[in-house]
Formats: structure tokens, C-alpha cells, sequence
């Protein structure tokens, strides 16, 4: 019998083609062995009772820089049954991109118990995408840009943003684009202003989803002008997906992003909070909502992230004012499983391909993340789709002071997490060590993973 230093049993392996009985041995915190039951052996094992062991989950949008920092981030998600990390390394104005980039990585390296990677964030793109080059050269290929938020001084015009994706194009990497018509919304909201609107009753109405369509049309395009691979964080309408859906079609270089909130959320459900349910772009309608769901079982959905952007605010404040965000990433697997596996929307295996293996080949980390295959890093959850609980702010490890989810009823639960052959997450017990995470380059863009896309295997650069 072969010995491993950790086996994994009695757990219905799921990959994204096909769930298998069998056991893992991991030796040296890589996956050593896929054996059917009872064949491997080690010092220490791990029973799953039956439950799913899933490929350890790859948050491809993180922002690390509110109430969770990169290190307290690591503990909530590693409870969400995240193991790999995604972070915006947001360089604002007046900072140089490189130096952003070199302060994450050692923050991450000093304080992270997971694994991350890395994206830059360009706030003044016309000249911090100048540094795009050295960026990639220190392992970070793919950059985010907003079309949004120019009273901030944030917005990357479409001059800038054509520049940034030819230097992408050159040098090999991805653009990563919010994708709103921000002029369009800007002048919506001094319009409201003007009229001394309830925001909170019209908020929709400041993120409007054919602001979305334009923007997510606009920013293809431009890419394809360009020849630079195009990811959409946050696609959270029908009017989007409809755009996503013919600039696929088309076979443009683009990938879909959604998030939780999208998918198990409505306005409606949160108006009432006031402005803790203030995200951009907004959570909208329920046929918003079925259309996402609609998507991802097309496959014109590529990957989910959570939008981990947890804020200081409170039901009472002035809803204009303030902030957009909401901790998502402990919350994600439950909710879409419940939301999603439970109601016959989406099968174990979409999980594993949506939340793990189609992020780690779009932002190049496959095969070392994404897959339960013998030579890949030992990130595995143990999930009991049998365990009902309920969401509250007391059993999260955010700072933050509220949840969306706040009082659901969810069926299946995170049980343990393995990180590179270590557990860290055993049920309530959290065994992570800070600093343990290692920064992992990126190859974003290199890789065509769509469903039935024109084109599949590597990109040209």
C-alpha cells in the first residue's frame, strides 16, 4: 500500500467533467495520488463522511485595503472555502503602479496564511500603464481600469484605455475593466441631486444596466481594436449579458465575471438596509438575476469572484454618501451552492469549473491551482451538502458589522479546508498561519478556456 503524509477518504471528488469515489494522497502539499478507496495510506487522514471534496476555491476580486486587510482577509476566506487569492493592487493617483504592486507582495508574503496573486490597478492609466511593462516582469499580467467614477478622478477614457490595452497587446497581459458609461451616470446622479431624490428608493437608477451593456461594448471593442484579452469583473444585468452574449458570438477575446450578490440577491430583498446593500454596479432586478443564472448554465458565464470590498457603514447613513461595497468572500460557495446546486440551477461540478479550474487557466495559474489532478498543490474543501445553518454576522470573520446574507437559512456548509497539504479550516477551528501564503505570478490572458468559443488553446500575443 502506498504511504503519503496525508490521505484524504471516503469524499465524492468533483471535477468539472465528473464526480469519482476515491481517495487523495498528498505528499510534500501536492496531490500525490487519486486511487480508488482503501489503496493509500498516511499518518495522518482526513474522512470526508461522504461529503464533496471540491478543488479549493480561486477569488479572482479581492480588495484587501478596507475593514479586512491582506492578512485578516485570508482567515474569512479561508472559512469560505477560498484557498487562492486575487488581489486589486490599487495604485490611485499620484502613485507609481510598481511600488503598489512591490508593497502588496510584501504585506501578502508577511501576513497571508493563502496563496495570492496579484492585479494592478490603474487610476491614472494614461501614465501609470507606462509601468504596465515592469509589472508583468514582477509576475503581474493583468490590470484593472475603471470607466466609471470620474468626479473621483478615476475614470480611464477611451484614449487611455486604448493605450493601455496596446501595451497589453505587446507585452502580454489582460485588461480587467468596470464597465459602466460613467459620464452617463455621473450626470443621472447631479440630476437626482438636483431634485433632492430618495437615492435609496432610485438607487437603480445610478446604475443603470444599459450603462453596463454600453460600457462592457465599448471596452470589448476597444480590445479588439487593440488584440488585448478583456476580463468583465462584476457582470450583474440581462442588458449585459445580452452584450457578452453577441461579442462572444463574435469570437472576441473576452471573459464574464459574476458575483454572488448577483446570482442570490435582488434590490428589492436589500432596499430596505439602505446603504449596506450599496454595491457597484447595483444588485438589480429578479429578471436580472435569472438571467445570470440562464448564463451560467450557457456558459457565457466564465468565472465568479466576490467583490470582497468590506466598508464601515451603517443602515442610518446617508445613502449618497456612502461607500459602495460588501464582504462577500466567506458567504460565496455556501450561497451559490444553496442558491444554485440546491435548486437545480447548477451541478457540483459547475461549481468546480466556475469557482476553481476557469480562473486558474484565464489567470494563468492552472495546472499548479484549479484541479484536483495528481502533480497540482493539495487546495481541496471539504463541503457537507447536508449541514443546514444560518448566515450571521456573528459567525463570519470579517470586520466588517453586517452581512447581505444576514438571518438565510443555507443548506451545505464549508466542513474543512486544505491548503497545499496543510488544514487550516477544521469546521469552526481556524489552524492557519500568517505568512504561510506565497506569491504566485500570474500569466493572465494566455489561455482561451470559453465553451463553445471560435477559438480554444492559447492566445496570440
Amino acid at each position: 500500500m502506498k504511504q503519503f503524509d496525508c490521505v484524504i477518504k471516503n469524499g465524492f471528488i468533483v471535477y468539472p467533467e465528473k464526480t469519482i469515489m476515491a481517495d487523495l494522497g498528498i505528499s510534500a502539499g501536492l496531490i500525490s495520488a487519486v486511487e480508488s478507496p482503501g489503496k493509500v495510506s498516511a499518518s495522518t487522514v482526513i474522512d470526508a463522511g461522504g461529503c464533496h471534496v471540491l478543488p479549493g476555491v480561486i477569488d479572482p476580486h479581492i480588495h484587501p485595503v478596507y475593514l479586512d486587510d491582506l492578512g485578516e482577509i485570508s482567515k474569512t476566506a479561508a472559512f469560505g472555502g477560498v484557498t487562492t487569492l486575487i488581489h486589486y493592487a490599487y495604485a490611485k493617483p499620484g502613485n507609481s503602479l510598481i511600488e503598489v504592486i512591490k508593497q502588496y507582495r510584501e504585506e501578502g508574503e508577511a501576513a497571508s496564511s493563502l496563496d495570492f496573486a496579484l492585479h494592478g490597478g490603474l487610476f491614472e492609466t494614461l501614465k501609470q500603464s507606462d509601468e504596465i511593462p515592469e509589472a508583468i516582469r514582477l509576475g503581474v499580467t493583468s490590470f484593472k481600469m475603471f470607466m466609471a467614477y470620474a468626479k473621483l478622478g478615476w475614470m480611464t477614457d477611451d484614449y487611455a484605455l486604448t493605450k493601455a490595452m496596446d501595451i497589453l497587446h505587446k507585452h502580454g497581459g489582460m485588461a480587467a475593466v468596470h464597465a459602466e458609461n460613467g459620464l452617463a451616470i455621473d450626470y443621472i446622479q447631479d440630476k437626482m441631486l438636483a431634485e433632492k431624490a430618495n437615492f435609496a428608493e432610485r438607487f437603480l437608477e445610478t446604475s443603470p444596466d444599459l450603462a453596463e451593456a454600453e460600457g462592457i461594448f465599448r471596452a470589448v471593442s476597444i480590445g479588439e481594436l487593440m488584440g488585448c484579452t478583456v476580463y468583465i469583473p462584476h457582470v450583474s444585468s440581462e442588458e449585459a449579458l445580452n452584450v457578452m452574449r453577441f461579442c462572444k458570438q463574435m469570437g472576441r477575446r473576452v471573459y464574464a465575471e459574476t458575483c454572488p450578490q448577483y446570482l442570490c440577491l435582488t434590490w428589492n430583498e436589500l432596499k430596505d438596509r439602505g446603504p449596506l446593500g450599496k454595491v457597484g454596479p447595483s444588485i438589480k432586478m429578479d429578471k436580472d438575476r435569472s438571467a445570470l443564472w440562464q448564463a451560467i448554465q450557457e456558459g457565457l458565464i466564465d468565472t465568479i469572484g466576490s467583490d470582497h470590498a468590506p466598508k464601515a457603514k451603517k443602515k442610518e447613513d446617508n445613502f449618497f454618501e456612502a461607500p459602495y461595497g460588501s464582504p462577500e468572500i466567506e458567504t460565496m460557495l455556501p450561497v451559490i451552492w444553496h442558491y444554485g446546486v440546491n435548486r437545480g440551477l447548477v451541478t457540483p461540478n459547475k461549481i468546480a469549473r466556475l469557482l476553481s479550474e476557469n480562473t486558474a487557466r484565464i489567470m494563468g495559474l492552472f495546472p499548479q491551482k484549479g484541479r484536483l489532478d495528481i502533480g497540482s498543490d493539495a487546495d481541496m474543501v471539504i463541503f457537507d451538502p447536508s449541514e443546514s445553518w444560518t448566515i450571521s454576522v456573528e459567525n463570519q470573520h470579517s470586520h466588517a458589522s453586517y452581512t447581505l446574507f444576514e438571518g438565510k437559512e443555507i443548506l451545505g456548509r464549508v466542513r474543512q479546508v486544505i491548503s497545499r497539504g496543510k488544514l487550516i479550516v477544521d469546521r469552526e477551528r481556524y489552524l492557519g498561519t500568517p505568512g504561510a501564503g506565497k506569491f504566485k505570478p500570474t500569466r493572465a490572458g494566455r489561455q482561451a478556456c470559453f465553451q463553445g468559443a471560435a477559438f480554444i488553446g492559447s492566445l496570440p500575443l
